[in-house]
């Protein structure tokens, strides 16, 4: 059987149900089907003629997309304006030694610069399908699907190798060298110059495709080979961006909801600490109350008593009693319905809408 790229289909089982090793790839793939996209499985193997592309035919009971129009290495004069600005900066970059080009998100030699315009174009045309934009900037080349978006890059392969010198600047550094053995014979010195680099970058002409997300299982690069090319696979590449985005929607959508749970709990559990205040208060409240009604209980047993004998007694001894008098009408009047409702009232301690109130009971 055709390996796939979607690690769902990686696998078939026989008098079971069917199984998914990571349930936010699985997630992701409902998703990407739930939007009318097929899932990212690999391309059926096509003799591709410079780099054509043509959409696979869709089944009755399958999402289709519209198909895209044949991509090719040819020059492309109106580019999408999705990706205008890329060309522009592909067309004014100035080749290093090595013929190298180098924008943030692309790598490539200035003999690709056609074949990178012709297949950004083309796969700005079917990300536009599926409500994809390109945007480029610091963080390189993005496809964006809002507010969620993946990175990638478009790479050309080279390889290192030692640089062989050529007759010219074999003659160059041979002049110099003569013209500084002259100088330390006449007790000169002249600073040594390179006339060539040791080492030259090689680009082979095979570009990959790489998309810089996280999704264990899913195909995230794709190459030139020896019987496909990037155009050849651009469907394959850009469902396999859909799937990334839709990933990455599910990862952001979980963080979200995980955020609101932990932001929802810790608003009961401060609602919590808060009622657990405010019983503290209850008690103190009910405490104090009960202790200003003993000693208003005590000191009319004792004014009672010492009313008997206070028309014989010495001053100090009436004004003792005196001050008890006064004493009790305070606590009569702080135990009145009148100030003690004021003292409620204040400290909020049974309000008639209870705001922290918690309909789903104390959190474990």
């Amino acid at each position: 059987m055709w390996k796939t790229d979607n690690p769902a289909y990686q696998s078939i089982e026989i008098g079971g149900a069917q199984h998914h090793g990571n349930p936010q790839l699985a997630f992701a793939a409902k998703a990407a089907q739930d939007a009318g996209q097929k899932p990212v499985l690999k391309m059926k193997r096509r003799n591709v003629q410079k780099a054509a592309v043509e959409t696979s035919a869709s089944t009755d009971d399958e999402p289709s997309v519209e198909a895209v129009a044949a991509a090719t290495f040819e020059l492309i004069e109106r580019p999408h304006p999705m990706i205008m600005g890329i060309v522009l900066d592909l067309q004014r970059a100035t080749p290093d030694q090595d013929g190298g080009i180098s924008l943030e998100g692309i790598r490539i030699h200035e003999r690709s610069r056609t074949r990178i315009i012709a297949l950004l174009h083309n796969l700005a045309h079917a990300l536009e399908l599926r409500s994809i934009t390109i945007c480029h900037g610091k963080s390189g080349l993005r496809a964006e699907m809002p507010p969620d978006a993946v990175r990638f890059e478009i790479l050309e392969g080279r390889k290192l190798e030692k640089h062989e010198p050529t007759p010219s600047e074999l003659r160059k550094e041979m002049d110099f060298q003569r013209r500084r053995d002259f100088a330390i014979r006449r007790g000169q010195w002249l600073p040594p110059e390179h006339f060539f680099s040791e080492y030259d970058y090689h680009y082979s002409g095979r570009l990959s495709f790489e998309v810089h997300n996280w999704a264990d299982g899913a195909r995230k690069k794709w190459s030139d080979g020896k019987r496909q090319t990037l155009e050849g696979v651009l469907e394959s590449i850009v469902d396999g961006i859909l799937y990334h985005l839709h990933f990455g929607k599910a990862r952001r959508e979980k963080r979200e909801e995980d955020e609101r749970r932990w932001q929802h709990m810790a608003r009961r559990r401060e609602l919590q600490k808060q009622r657990n205040d405010r019983e503290q208060r209850r008690i103190r409240f009910l405490n104090e109350l009960a202790t200003y009604q003993q000693e208003a209980a005590n000191l009319r047993v004792t004014i009672a008593s010492a009313s008997t004998v206070s028309a014989s007694a010495e001053p100090e001894y009436r004004r003792m009693v005196s001050w008890a008098e006064d004493r009790l009408a305070y606590l009569d009047a702080q135990n009145a319905v009148g100030p003690l409702t004021a003292n409620l009232k204040l400290q909020n301690l049974f309000p008639e809408s209870d705001e922290l109130f918690d309909p789903e009971g104390d959190p474990n």
